[in-house]
């Protein structure tokens, strides 16, 4: 389906690379859960969530198109995808899973490295920014990520 917006195919290939970047992260055997959005149903221990603040219901894209020098054709579209990596083990050391947040973006970012057009759906997708934070909670130390794909790409034409 085509549209207005490469938003939407853009989020669909940056879940696919996250997916295949995190299908090795489990050193110890565990799984990465890599989730499109929101999930109310989150059951591992270590979450990625691709276009999702962290806040439900809070704008996880925004979107600018702006028209590319005299040309009426094609517009440019310029967003920015934030997201969120999370780790939690039950046990009291905060730099296990500081460290094992910051590697599951280093394997994203390292994706990001081998492929920044997202399999050619985007003029180029880098990671911009992150923001870090852990907690100590009654059932151990939690660290998270929330990160920024900023992403540069041509609009479609509504055929």
């Amino acid at each position: 389906m085509r549209s207005v917006s490469n938003v939407p195919a853009a989020l669909d290939a940056l879940v696919s690379l996250v997916r295949t970047a995190l299908s090795t992260a489990g050193q110890d055997g565990s799984q990465v859960q890599v989730l499109d959005g929101q999930n109310v149903s989150v059951t591992d221990p270590d979450v990625v969530a691709i276009g999702f603040t962290g806040t439900p219901g809070e704008a996880a894209i925004e979107s600018t198109r702006t028209r590319e020098q005299m040309t009426t054709d094609p517009s440019r579209e310029a967003f920015e995808i934030t997201s969120l990596a999370s780790s939690w083990r039950g046990d009291d050391d905060p730099k296990q899973v500081r460290d094992r947040v910051y590697h599951f973006i280093d394997l994203i970012e390292d994706e990001l490295q081998r492929d920044p057009t997202l399999g050619g759906v985007v003029a180029r997708a880098q990671l911009r920014s992150e923001a870090f934070a852990q907690e100590q909670t009654n059932k151990g130390p939690v660290a998270t990520v929330q990160f920024v794909i900023a992403v540069d790409a041509f609009t479609k034409r509504r055929t």
